[in-house]
């Protein structure tokens, strides 16, 4: 009996038992055109919602302007169609899912959502790189004109892209990939070696490749948002700097574009006397940041402009990847506002649609509309902003009805008078604990293992990674031009917790209960940075307000 598979390929079976058997391009992937009818389970079915949370966490990592392709997931049936995974291209792009290996990946228990993520993550690669190849040679047609060595570029590119997306979005693809390929041959009886395709082993040994090499940018991202948390703005822009050229998306876009906005600001410390805190601090929502950045001695302008245009261009890239990515927006009309011109910043928030003007969007029009001299306007937005919970909305907006009536001097008393007032009136970050904080046993200062890999961001200055993975934890060692830090990582499934009993899923009550007020936070798309600088630990809490993952770290140098 001959069956008829996706990526021309044509295999016979010995017998009719194997005929249903399906052979996966891509990762497996594949498809018997039975001619059956498929019944689709409905967006109500906890698979299905389960499915399409991994879906979205990870077609948010890739976003670059494509729209989300539709997810399918094939229900079981006798006589139905088999489809393992696959992605079908086109004016409707879809991605299909079969139930039988969902229950499949479900075996792999605390793996799972993993295992799920490696199928998924990889058919995602095929969208958003644009790998319309697929229909170009026949979906289900004989083709022997495509070359195993034209199997391989497609297929690595589509490996390199999935794990390193699928690790951002925090699931452990490079680990968990070989059992998955393992476990689907196994169940699906397939042979070793099918025809015109690479051999299991040979896709085990490219994705092994390709995974040191995605694991290297996970790092070097890793790193830079790590850097950025601990205001070493310049440091991290150079990570971020490196990875644009090789993963040009609108976060990596947006967050050096961040970097170097932050790094104008520390310039222009104190130049200021208006003292509004841009919501490009929502990157760094800090009560202390704004009081206590360190005066530049001399303010010089040619480099605060450089950086300036330099974080223009970067936000104009994001926006280009994504015309609907609000942070882009966001941060393009701080740069707007800080360049002095107040009606670019005001038109490039009024170019959102209504539905994406949010409290931070608001704040940066308020900002622009007051020192345009449109107070009435300012108003409205500060109002708008404070009720949205906008990044500092409740300062800016009392800031800004205190210089309708204060002179410089009063209202440099009364900047610094709401700042002690709002610290007086919650916990102070607490010292340090005398039960040390442990992330898989390790203190933050504990040495990396030997050998490890090592990645030299910059060689002038200097910016150099190394890193140990662990199964649910990752170890950094940054060296820079001036500094040597160490920080261990928690991943989602990290199953302890730390020395004040702050676990996966607490909430940010209990954790200003055991660590009070952090020093300062960081707001982004994903939730809460909540940076504690007397405890050297830092907390993502999600959008709930809850607990997701800790990073510990010292100083060595």
């Amino acid at each position: 009996m001959e069956t008829t598979f996706n990526l021309a390929y044509r295999v016979s079976f010995r017998s009719k038992r194997y005929a249903r058997i399906c052979i996966i391009a891509i990762l497996l992937l594949g498809k018997i055109n039975s001619g059956h009818a498929q019944t689709l389970l409905p967006a109500t079915s906890y698979k299905y919602k389960v499915m399409h949370q991994i879906f979205d966490r990870l077609t948010y990592a890739y976003a670059n302007g494509r729209p989300q392709p539709e997810l399918e997931i094939i229900g079981r049936s006798k006589n139905k169609t088999k489809v393992i995974a696959m992605y079908k291209p086109g004016n409707h792009p879809v991605i299909q899912f079969d139930e039988e290996v969902y229950d499949l990946c479900a075996k792999l228990q605390k793996d799972s959502l993993n295992a799920l993520a490696v199928l998924l993550s990889h058919e995602l690669a095929h969208h958003y790189e644009k790998h319309d190849w697929y229909f170009t040679f026949g979906i289900g047609q004989p083709n022997t004109s495509m070359s195993k060595a034209n199997i391989q570029q497609f297929e690595s590119a589509a490996d390199f892209y999935g794990c390193f997306y699928g690790e951002l979005s925090g699931y452990a693809t490079g680990r968990v990939f070989p059992r998955v390929l393992d476990m689907i041959y196994e169940y699906f009886n397939l042979s070793e070696s099918l025809n015109g395709y690479l051999t299991k082993e040979e896709r085990k040994a490219i994705y092994a490749k390709r995974q040191k090499e995605a694991m290297q940018m996970v790092a070097v991202f890793k790193a830079g948002f790590f850097l950025y948390l601990i205001q070493e703005f310049e440091s991290a822009a150079q990570c971020f700097d490196f990875l644009v050229n090789k993963f040009p998306s609108r976060e990596i876009y947006n967050n050096l574009a961040a970097a170097r906005l932050q790094q104008a600001l520390v310039l222009s410390s104190g130049q200021e006397n208006t003292k509004f805190a841009y919501p490009v601090e929502m990157d760094a929502q800090s009560r202390l940041v704004t009081r206590n950045r360190a005066l530049s001695p001399e303010f010089n302008e040619q480099p605060y402009l450089q950086l300036l245009s330099e974080a223009r261009k970067y936000s104009e890239q994001a926006q280009k990847v994504d015309p609907n990515y609000v942070p882009a927006y966001i941060n393009l009309a701080c740069i707007y506002s800080l360049q002095g011109n107040q009606p670019a910043a005001i038109g490039i928030i009024n170019e959102l649609s209504p539905a994406l003007i949010t409290g931070n969007a608001h704040s940066i029009r308020a900002i622009a509309y007051f020192k345009d001299n449109q107070f009435n306007k300012a108003q409205k937005d500060f109002e708008i902003a404070n009720q949205k919970g906008a990044y500092m909305g409740r300062y800016n907006l009392e800031l800004a009805n205190k210089m309708n009536e204060s002179l410089t001097a009063s209202l440099a008393m009364w900047v610094m008078s709401w700042f002690e007032e709002e610290e007086s009136s919650v916990i102070p970050d607490r010292p340090v604990s005398i039960i040390p904080e442990l992330i898989g046993g390790k203190r933050n200062n504990a040495a990396l293992l030997t050998p490890s890999p090592q990645i030299k961001v910059s060689k002038n200055p200097n910016l150099t990674i190394q890193w140990s993975e662990f199964h649910d934890h990752l170890q950094l060692s940054i060296q820079n031009s001036t500094r040597n830090y160490l920080a261990l990582l928690t991943l989602d499934n990290y199953p302890q917790q730390t020395a004040r009993k702050i676990k996966r899923g607490t909430h940010s009550n209990i954790l200003v209960k055991n660590y009070g007020k952090p020093t300062y936070t960081f707001t982004g798309t994903s939730g809460e940075y909540w940076v504690y600088t007397n405890q050297k630990i830092a907390f993502h809490l999600d959008k709930n307000s809850r607990v997701n993952s800790w990073v510990i770290y010292t100083r060595t140098l």
